[in-house]
C-alpha cells in the first residue's frame, strides 16, 4: 500500500500581502481592453437627436461585445466632457438604456453595462448612426410608405414594460384613485351573477342597447344636446372614432383641417388614411375662422370646450361664425369634447353639436377622461345615415366593445355614480389646479409664468424670454418628473411651440405637486449654470 501523501501546507496571507500579490499578477487581458469612449461620434447636424445618437453607439457596442458585460461607464458629466455636449443629452441615453435593460444603474457605484443582456437580437430597425456611409435598413419591403407616419407615435407609448403609478406633472390623466371602485366592483359582480350568459354574447356593432340609451339621456339633461339612442355608437375610446371616422369619409388627398397645436394621434390617424392634413392658428378665442379656406374641407377637427393642449374656450362668437363656415362650405365638423365635464367655472358650455344644424357636427366624448384611463369606451353622435357605414365599419375592426364592461357602465349611469363622481372630481380639480400653480410660482417662477384656466386636467407655462422647452424636459427627466411641450402638438409655424410647457395635476396631490416643483427647481437651477 503506498504511504499517504503529506498534507499541504495552507498559508494564510494578510491583506497587506495580498495587495503586494495582486501588483505582481500580470494585468488580465479584459482589464487592459478599455472601451475607447472618446471615439464615439455623434454629429449635431445629423438627422436623429444626439441622445439618440448616443444610445444607438453604446447599445451597438454593447451587442458586439466590444463593451464588455459589467463594464463600468464614465459617469455623465466625465462623458460629457469628453464628447463635448450636455450632460442631460448622457443622461437621456443612460436612462433609455436602463429602461432596455443595456445598463444598470447601481447606488454608489454608477452605470455598469448589464450581467444579462435583453433576450433579443439587435434592431434591425434602427438605423446605424455610427456608420453613415452604409445605407440605411429598410423596415420591411412589405410596409406602407404612410408607416412613416407612425413614428411620432411611438413618444406617447413609452417603454412595453412601463407599469408603474405615473409620475408628476404627466398630463391629461384623471385621479383613478379617487373613482369609486368598490360601487364598479359591486356592480361588476351582479353583472355576472344575475346576467346568466349575457357577457358572453356579441351585441350589436354600435354597442348595448341600454348604454346608448343611458348616455344619450345624459346628454339630452346634462349637455342640452339633441339626442336619440340610434345615434349614439359606443367605441373603444375617442382614438376608434377617429379610426372609424377615417374608414368611411377619406379618401387618398382628402383635406382635413385642425387647430394648430392639436391631438397628434388624431391628426396622424387620419394621415395614415391618406388624408391632407392643413393647420389653422388659435388665438385666445379658440380657432381662427377667418384664416380658414374658402373652399372647405372633408372633415375639420376642433376642441371648443377647451382646446387641446392650451386650455382656451371657444368664444360664442366663433362658435357662431365656424358653423357659418361649415354650412357654407358643406364641411363636417368633428368637436371633441374629451374635456367639456371638466369645468370649474360655471356650467359646461353648449356643445357645437347643440348649436349646429343637422348633420353639420359629429359629437366625440369619452369616459376614459370621467372615470379610469383603462375604461377604453368612448362615444360619438353621429347623424342616423351613418349609422350603417358605421356598424359595418367596426364590425370589420372588432366587432364590438366588452358587453359586460358596456353593462357595468351603463349600471353606473343609471345609478346616479357617474354624475356624482363628475361632481365631487370638478370641486377636487379646481383645487389641485390652485395648489399646482402655487407651487409652480413658488419654486419656478424664476423660469416660467402659469395663469389658470377655466376648466381641463393640465396648465400651460410659459418659459422667459430666451429658455427653450425641449432642454426643460430632459432636465425634468433626470428628476424623475415628468413633463411634456407644447412643441410635440405643433406645427412648425407654430410661434411659441419651444416656449410652452404642459403641466398635468389632476391625478396628484399637494404634497406630491410641491415635491416635484421642488425637484425641477434644482434641475433647472443645474441646467441654468451649464
Amino acid at each position: 500500500m503506498p504511504p499517504k501523501a503529506a498534507p499541504k501546507k495552507i498559508h494564510f496571507l494578510t491583506n497587506r500581502q495580498n495587495q503586494l500579490a495582486a501588483k505582481k499578477r500580470p494585468t488580465r487581458l479584459k482589464d487592459r481592453q478599455r472601451f475607447p469612449f472618446e471615439s464615439l461620434h455623434l454629429d449635431s447636424a445629423g438627422p436623429a437627436p444626439l441622445y439618440r445618437q448616443l444610445e444607438e453607439q453604446l447599445r451597438q457596442a454593447i451587442w458586439q461585445g466590444t463593451l464588455k458585460t459589467n463594464a463600468p461607464l464614465p459617469a455623465s458629466r466625465q462623458l460629457a466632457s469628453l464628447l463635448n455636449i450636455a450632460r442631460n443629452t448622457v443622461i437621456r441615453a443612460y436612462e433609455q438604456l436602463a429602461v432596455e435593460g443595456f445598463i444598470q444603474a447601481r447606488p454608489g457605484a454608477g452605470h455598469r453595462v448589464a450581467e444579462v443582456l435583453p433576450a433579443r437580437a439587435p434592431s434591425k430597425v434602427s438605423a446605424r448612426i455610427d456608420a453613415p456611409d452604409k445605407p440605411e435598413p429598410k423596415l420591411s419591403p412589405r410596409l406602407s410608405r404612410r408607416c412613416a407616419t407612425l413614428a411620432r407615435v411611438n413618444d406617447f407609448i413609452g417603454p412595453q414594460r412601463h407599469t408603474s403609478e405615473p409620475l408628476p406633472f404627466r398630463a391629461h390623466l384623471p385621479d383613478y384613485k379617487e373613482f369609486p371602485a368598490n360601487i364598479w366592483r359591486q356592480l361588476y359582480s351582479r353583472r355576472l351573477k344575475h346576467s346568466s350568459h349575457f357577457w358572453q354574447l356579441a351585441v350589436h356593432p354600435c354597442g348595448y342597447w341600454p348604454l346608448r340609451q343611458a348616455v344619450a339621456d345624459y346628454l339630452v339633461t346634462a349637455r342640452g344636446m339633441s339626442v336619440v339612442p340610434e345615434q349614439v355608437v359606443i367605441t373603444a375610446g375617442v382614438q376608434q372614432s377617429f379610426e372609424l371616422l377615417a374608414k368611411i369619409f377619406i379618401d387618398p388627398g382628402d383635406p382635413v383641417i385642425f387647430e394648430d397645436p392639436a391631438y397628434t394621434p388624431a391628426a396622424t390617424v387620419f394621415a395614415m388614411a391618406g388624408a391632407t392634413n392643413t393647420y389653422v392658428d388659435v388665438d385666445s378665442e379658440g380657432l381662427v375662422v377667418d384664416a380658414l379656406p374658402t373652399g372647405g374641407a372633408k372633415l375639420l377637427y376642433t376642441t371648443p370646450a377647451s382646446h387641446f393642449p392650451l386650455g382656451i374656450s371657444q368664444s360664442q362668437a366663433r362658435r357662431k361664425a365656424l358653423l357659418a363656415w361649415a354650412s357654407k362650405t358643406s364641411s363636417i365638423i368633428l368637436e371633441d369634447d374629451y374635456n367639456g365635464e371638466h369645468r370649474y367655472r360655471g356650467r359646461p358650455l353648449t356643445t357645437l353639436h347643440g348649436m349646429a344644424t343637422a348633420g353639420q357636427v359629429i359629437y366625440l366624448g369619452s369616459f376614459s377622461k370621467l372615470l379610469f384611463p383603462a375604461l377604453r369606451l368612448g362615444y360619438m353622435v353621429v347623424p342616423e345615415t351613418l349609422i350603417e357605414p358605421i356598424a359595418a365599419a367596426r364590425w370589420l375592426l372588432d366587432r364590438h366593445s366588452p358587453p359586460l364592461e358596456q353593462a357595468v357602465l351603463t349600471d353606473f349611469i343609471n345609478g346616479g355614480h357617474f354624475l356624482r363622481h363628475l361632481r365631487r372630481m370638478r370641486a377636487l380639480y379646481a383645487q389641485r389646479q390652485a395648489q399646482c400653480i402655487a407651487s409652480l410660482e413658488r419654486h419656478l417662477g424664476e423660469w416660467l409664468s402659469v395663469e389658470a384656466l377655466d376648466g381641463g386636467l393640465h396648465l400651460i407655462a410659459e418659459l422667459r424670454a430666451g429658455l427653450k422647452s425641449e432642454a426643460f424636459v430632459a432636465a425634468a427627466k433626470n428628476a424623475n418628473v415628468e413633463l411634456s411641450a407644447v412643441a410635440q402638438f405643433a406645427s412648425e409655424h407654430y410661434a411659441k411651440a419651444q416656449s410652452q410647457l404642459i403641466f398635468g395635476y389632476a391625478a396628484y396631490g399637494e404634497a406630491e405637486m410641491e415635491a416635484a416643483a421642488r425637484k425641477l427647481a434644482r434641475q433647472f437651477a443645474e441646467l441654468s449654470t451649464q
